[in-house]
């Protein structure tokens, strides 16, 4: 069975109070006392998104973000052919609510699996690099069973500071065959009556001054005035059919996966256009979860 069918295996709500309903009444916390944030929620992996959030700082014990029963463990030294193993060593605990929390790549031999019952002040084990990992961290997810989702930690999670702005580095134009920048008041000609814009769009890590770059939160693009896409990293959920893997996982309350928004690593596909002779305003929009915004506008001029 794969872990992702395993978490998600409770039938899907429809309602979005339901999704976050269950964590009014549970505080949680970070599972690291030294907090780096690496990797953020609905990044690039290649072919899937990245359900959850990566936390650096070098190796250090690991506590649960809420008090939760040990319902399931992995160790790299066990039967590869069960699960996936680019985990390396992870475990898996129980809250109230129907809430699980996932911990990854965690140091060989630091798991205890005897202990049942975690009251927060425990140590689950020390942060490592088993499994798929290019250094030491933590990989965390949080998954609400009742929804059938994979929560982005940050919702959750006591917020970070975070003064820097996402980046929208490029946008693209593609029409028929062709992609080009865009730049602002350029007259571009149309080989028919509609394109497909791309925005090559990043966070930026907020305790390094070199380039670390992020999924943002959310991103928004307008034509005109109309929206024309809108995606925000809150939740994936699994897609009607049975979740065999990670590539199953949609964006919440939209249909839209892994495929439909990423056109490459950091560029996400917005949509398609109307390219009509006369003049155009393209609106690009992107925040961070922790509320910094960047956007781009370019009025163009579309020649038959």
């Amino acid at each position: 069975m794969s872990i992702w069918r395993y978490l998600l295996r409770t039938p899907i709500a429809l309602l979005l109070f339901g999704c976050f309903g269950a964590f009014i009444f549970l505080a949680f916390d970070w599972p690291v006392e030294q907090v780096v944030l690496t990797s953020t929620f609905g990044e690039h992996r290649g072919d899937h998104f990245h359900a959850g959030i990566d936390l650096g700082g070098g190796s250090q014990p690991i506590y649960p973000i809420s008090p939760g029963e040990l319902i399931f463990f992995y160790r790299e030294t066990d039967d590869y052919t069960t699960l996936p193993t680019g985990l390396g060593n992870f475990l898996v605990l129980q809250h109230q609510g129907g809430i699980r929390s996932l911990y990854a790549h965690l140091a060989a031999g630091s798991m205890n699996p005897y202990r049942k019952f975690y009251d927060g002040t425990q140590p689950l084990g020390t942060v490592g690099s088993s499994g798929y990992s290019s250094g030491t961290h933590l990989h965390l997810s949080i998954i609400d069973t009742e929804m059938g989702t994979v929560i982005n930690p940050l919702l959750l999670l006591p917020p970070l500071t975070d003064h820097q702005a996402p980046e929208i580095k490029e946008v693209y134009l593609q029409s028929g065959q062709e992609r080009i920048s865009l730049e602002e008041g350029m007259s571009v000609r149309s080989t028919g009556t509609e394109g497909e814009l791309f925005a090559t769009v990043y966070d930026l890590r907020a305790d390094v001054s070199f380039l670390w770059k992020l999924a943002p939160y959310k991103v928004f693009f307008s034509q005109d005035g109309r929206e024309i896409s809108a995606f925000t990293f809150d939740s994936l959920q699994r897609t009607s059919v049975v979740v065999q893997a990670a590539q199953n996982l949609v964006l919440m309350n939209t249909d839209m996966d892994f495929a439909d928004i990423y056109d490459s690593p950091w560029t996400l596909s917005l949509g398609r256009i109307n390219l009509v002779p006369g003049q155009t305003t393209l609106t690009v929009f992107a925040s961070d979860f922790a509320g910094n915004e960047s956007f781009k506008e370019y009025t163009l001029t579309v020649l038959e």
